[in-house]
């Protein structure tokens, strides 16, 4: 039994696999080519007695400690010696030798003998997917943690997960999600996510719309019952340099001042200091939800201000649901993202001024 990577040359074999392995959603020589090519993906096949007998194609979610196992097959002529036990296991470790935590995946509901596979080898379900795959069958959400970590689990309450609609709303997508976590009445839905972006909306963007400051979030969720507490490390004018139009800078000042007097009339508590690895950890403590300014960059590669809700922490890690899912992602890619203190870190500063900002939500 020997492990590789794919080549090239395998792609004729990988595809007849496939089509012995699913009915469905079948990977094609393109779809094996473009695997080959991706930088944050990898595709190893398993030669057993000299001929390739199994391959798994596994993810890794650029900037965090997530994989994603996206198919694992096997030949049939060689089952019932172990051989989706070991490749699955050679996979965890592969992801273990990229600095990865999380292992996830998702099978067929109807897969009886994958889904007893994955149980055995220690992955847990944690979510349902309906009409997940091109014939209509549900999927079912599996993850293992191919890393231990030490340290105590700190999070409040659970918070659900909302995939944002557009490009511009994953702030008002954050805020939902938290805003759902500590009252149930609160609605998912895209009505609501675009009455919050056109609510607290401030930013006038390169081209194309706007998206959302922490002023407006703050008042946003303030309006709707909830005690706020703003994290700022400045008080200049935000994203003002990501425009190039003077009226378009002042529409941007004068809108920002206008959130301001509201806020300071309304008594939101504002700080106006670096918040750190505590202060989550205190907000976390007291019960509340930090919807979580960063830059996209270190998960996208796109400059680019973006919003996230975080859900937990854990000795060195930080949890989050990312609403923004990208090509290569499904959903599920995005709850409890898990990334290590030190990516964190940079990932949550935007911009030349290294703008951090918080907005801290509670009952």
């Amino acid at each position: 039994m020997k492990f590789r990577a794919g080549k090239n040359s395998d792609i004729p074999d990988l595809v007849a696999l496939e089509s012995q392995s699913f009915d469905s959603d079948q990977l094609s020589e393109r779809n094996f080519k473009y695997f080959m090519d991706l930088s944050h993906g990898e595709i190893l096949v398993l030669e057993y007695e000299g001929v390739l007998a199994g391959y798994g194609v596994i993810l890794f979610h650029r900037g965090t400690a997530l994989a994603r196992l996206y198919s694992l097959a096997i030949d049939k002529k060689y089952s019932g010696k172990g051989l989706g036990r070991k490749l699955l296991g050679r996979l965890e470790a592969l992801a273990n030798e990229r600095g990865c935590t999380y292992l996830r995946l998702e099978v067929k509901s109807s897969n009886v003998p994958a889904i007893s596979l994955y149980e055995s080898c220690g992955y847990r379900r944690f979510a349902h997917k309906e009409d997940y795959y091109e014939d209509h069958e549900d999927a079912e959400c599996y993850e293992k943690k191919i890393r231990k970590l030490e340290g105590k689990v700190i999070k409040g309450p659970k918070v659900p997960y909302y995939q944002q609609t557009t490009d511009f709303t994953c702030g008002p997508s954050s805020l939902m999600m938290g805003m759902k976590a500590l009252n149930r009445k609160i609605v998912l839905s895209r009505e609501h996510e675009i009455d919050l972006w056109r609510e607290a909306t401030t930013i006038f963007m390169t081209s194309g719309h706007g998206g959302c400051g922490p002023h407006g979030l703050a008042l946003a969720a303030h309006n709707r019952g909830f005690e706020v507490e703003l994290y700022l490390n400045t008080s200049a004018s935000l994203f003002v340099e990501g425009v190039r139009s003077p009226h378009k800078k002042e529409i941007i000042e004068l809108v920002q001042k206008s959130f301001e007097k509201k806020i300071k009339k309304e008594k939101i508590k504002v700080f106006k200091d670096e918040y750190d690895w505590a202060t989550i950890k205190d907000i976390f403590a007291s019960g509340g939800i930090p919807v979580l300014l960063i830059s996209a960059y270190r998960l996208t590669e796109t400059k680019a201000p973006h919003w996230i809700v975080l859900t937990a922490m854990e000795n060195d890690f930080i949890y989050f649901h990312d609403p923004e899912v990208d090509r290569d992602q499904s959903a599920m890619d995005n709850i409890n993202v898990p990334v290590r203190r030190d990516e964190f870190e940079l990932m949550a500063k935007f911009g030349s001024r290294q703008l951090k900002s918080i907005v801290a939500i509670y009952r």
